[in-house]
């Protein structure tokens, strides 16, 4: 059985990771701070997700910045492919705890197939194109612990 909200705190662990990334390629104090600042709203996001899947209280508390996507965005690139992953799983984070199995199920399909593209984004494998397409989303779900 996959422990979703584990895999949940991954997926937010491998954002910030591909944010560290950009941060060491920035090119102006701009960028560097809209980096910063998306660090901070993952990072917070991440601490309370049951609290902040709904979008009116992530509005309230300034986590849905205009300038987030640019964060996201590789230098000189017009790329957002991170923020439309990152922003999927945000707007489904609610549905996680939804009590209909069906929502619930279109959820995890979504955190489970944008973990597995940012894996794919972060690794440094030059074999990744051999092997990711190979793989199902499910291997990067972290297990609960009943069936490690």
């Amino acid at each position: 059985m996959i422990d979703y909200d584990a895999t949940l705190q991954q997926f937010f662990a491998e954002c910030i990771k591909f944010l560290e990334k950009q941060r060491s390629r920035a090119n102006d104090q701009i960028a560097l701070k809209r980096i910063n600042d998306a660090i901070s709203v993952v990072s917070r996001v991440a601490a309370n997700p049951k609290m902040f899947g709904d979008y009116n209280v992530r509005v309230k508390a300034g986590l849905e910045p205009m300038d987030l996507v640019y964060a996201f965005m590789p230098a000189g690139t017009d790329d957002n492919r991170v923020y439309l992953m990152y922003s999927a799983v945000v707007d489904s984070m609610e549905n996680l705890y939804n009590e209909y199995d069906w929502y619930r199920a279109e959820a995890q399909q979504t955190l489970l197939n944008s973990l597995k593209a940012i894996k794919y984004r972060n690794t440094t494998n030059i074999l990744k194109d051999f092997y990711f397409p190979l793989l199902s989303a499910k291997k990067f779900a972290i297990k609960s612990e009943k069936q490690r």
